[in-house]
């Protein structure tokens, strides 16, 4: 999959996040994610965005989404 397709959110607000173009490969790359561990299940979570944080630098975290409780998933191997 490709990384530029993730969806992106603010976890503060809740607001659709969009970057320039490469900002979400330069970030997997560097954070070890292989693209070819992801899925359309993914997204990109910031701890802030322009909206309620306008100035300062964000973390991001990787999610899987899913509708299946925890015990019903197959062992999950990798960094996404």
């Amino acid at each position: 999959m490709d990384p530029e397709l993730l969806f992106v959110e603010c976890g503060r607000c809740g607001a659709p996040v969009l970057w320039d173009p490469g900002r979400a490969t330069r970030l997997l790359a560097q954070a070890g994610v292989d693209p070819l561990e992801l899925d359309s299940s993914c997204l990109l979570m910031t701890d802030g965005c322009p909206f309620c944080r306008p100035a300062g630098q964000y973390t991001v975290q990787i999610y899987r989404v899913s509708n299946v409780k925890e015990g019903q998933l197959p062992p999950l191997v990798g960094h996404a």
